[in-house]
């Protein structure tokens, strides 16, 4: 019958180990101010922070594609 929890037991100790590596990890990540979220007219913005927009990844510039060449119409 102790078998039986077993599962449940390994399962909440892990679930509490990730939860205490998430706290030391936050708590360790060195912003003082977390910033808020604001909504502007555009969107919802963060606002104050730790985040820069140069921490953030750049997508490469989309490369332009030519049109599609005319299509003679059916029938000639």
């Amino acid at each position: 019958m102790a078998r039986r929890w077993m599962p449940v037991v390994v399962t909440a100790g892990v679930a509490a180990l990730l939860a205490g590596a998430a706290v030391v990890t936050a708590e360790r990540a060195g912003c003082p101010e977390p910033g808020s979220y604001v909504l502007v007219p555009d969107g919802v913005q963060l606002i104050d922070g730790c985040l820069q927009r140069a921490d953030l990844p750049v997508a490469p510039p989309s490369v332009p594609q030519s049109p599609p060449p005319p299509q003679k119409p059916l029938g000639d």
